[in-house]
């Protein structure tokens, strides 16, 4: 964002202010990255704080951005041209198909009114059917 401000000068005709621009990049990801992890931490996305304790944290902390670290990895790979079409772009794609399938096929169920409920509308589907086939024997 500095550089396309013009807030900072970057030839990219040069090397090695390539590479000092790409450095400088990967290493302010990695600080968003961290400060995500503790704001997420923080906040009791994964549980009060005092009930996980400090070490927990810590880890869970470590944990988030060491992934993120990972994707931006992953990210530079396939922009090298070590895959199909963009990084960013195919990691989106996945999390769509993953979150396609997981409502598809999820076995969580969840307590409501009508009584346990499955999660997974292909299970859900499923699962009432054969409720509903005993329920029709048990009446006949």
């Amino acid at each position: 964002m500095l550089a396309g401000a013009k807030l900072i000068e970057v030839d990219q005709n040069k090397k090695e202010d390539q590479v000092l621009f790409n450095g400088a990049q990967k290493l302010l990801a990695i600080i968003i990255c961290l400060c995500e992890a503790f704001a997420y931490v923080t906040s009791g996305m994964y549980g009060d704080v005092e009930q996980i304790g400090a070490g927990n944290s810590i880890l869970i902390i470590l944990q988030l951005t060491f992934a993120g670290y990972i994707i931006i990895m992953l990210d530079e790979m396939l922009s090298k041209g070590y895959g199909l079409g963009s990084g960013i772009s195919l990691f989106i794609a996945t999390n769509i198909c993953e979150t396609i399938l997981w409502k598809a096929f999820s076995p969580m169920t969840t307590r409501t009114e009508y009584g346990l409920e499955y999660e997974g509308a292909v299970v859900a589907l499923f699962h009432s059917l054969v409720t509903r086939s005993d329920k029709i024997g048990a009446l006949q």
